[in-house]
């Protein structure tokens, strides 16, 4: 299991506004959700407890990212195992950039980790340069998308009443990062099913803001199979906010519930 939720920007993009309407603004705040085992099937987990905690920020040129996760599994042959992941991005708003640092942990020790950049080239093909591990550097193919402006083509397309695109997404990693992610945009969520995201914002962030359900499956690139990876579910709200989230693995399903919410200062200032 990667242990990643969303790579994220998926957490922190409004609905794209129309082309005659005002820019998107992006609205900087900490997200906390707490993670439990929602659904198991046959050979799957059998208890799940955590946390993970995401921060986005507007630094004037770009977006950044800190997303933690740790979580407490208990597998069908009752062994548990303690999943800790951290990755951090930047990406430039230009879509063309980012750095990303990346490290998942099973049981205290390092399974994975990444530290690197990717550039897209205005070909559209483009380049990831690993520092860690070095000399393993490698090309990503024309069309992919660096996590933010995958959001933003969602966002576009649900302001179109589109139901669903596919796309190329690099979420930041290795060769494994890069993936078809086929996206399904559904319907306003009620507000019945706003409640408890509402009850966690004691800051007011979500008032007056409806949320749209996103399901998005990602499936390794160029793989020949027809199960996707993993699939996230979420509700997404206009000013960015995410909740309401189920991490589908092929075996079983986490739910992460936003227990917190609040609004971060922001570090980046308009010029006047």
């Amino acid at each position: 299991m990667k242990a990643r939720i969303l790579a994220l920007a998926m957490f922190c993009l409004p609905w794209a506004a129309a082309a005659s309407a005002a820019p998107i603004v992006l609205v900087p705040h900490q997200a906390v959700y707490e993670i439990s085992l929602a659904h198991s099937t046959p050979g799957g987990a059998v208890a799940a407890t955590g946390r993970t905690v995401i921060e986005f920020r507007d630094q004037c040129t770009g977006w950044s990212t800190t997303q933690r996760f740790v979580a407490d599994m208990t597998n069908a042959q009752g062994d548990p195992t303690r999943t800790d992941f951290i990755a951090t991005s930047f990406e430039s708003k230009d879509e063309r950039a980012m750095r990303f640092t990346l490290r998942n942990s099973i049981d205290g020790k390092t399974s994975r980790r990444f530290a690197g950049t990717a550039t897209l080239a205005a070909s559209g093909r483009g380049t990831v340069e690993l520092s860690v591990p070095r000399n393993r550097n490698f090309p990503l193919p024309a069309g992919a998308l660096l996590p933010t402006a995958h959001t933003l083509e969602v966002l576009k397309a649900a302001e179109a009443g589109e139901t669903g695109l596919h796309q190329l997404v690099f979420q930041g990693g290795d060769k494994s990062d890069l993936y078809e992610a086929i996206t399904v945009i559904g319907r306003t969520a009620t507000q019945a099913e706003t409640t408890d995201d509402r009850a966690a914002d004691k800051d007011g962030v979500l008032k007056g803001k409806s949320a749209r359900s996103v399901l998005i499956s990602y499936f390794p690139y160029d793989s020949k199979g027809s199960s996707p990876e993993y699939e996230v579910a979420y509700r997404l709200y206009t000013n960015g906010v995410v909740a309401g989230m189920s991490l589908i693995y092929p075996k079983f399903t986490l739910r992460a519930k936003l227990s917190s919410l609040r609004e971060l200062a922001p570090s980046c200032r308009p010029a006047y």
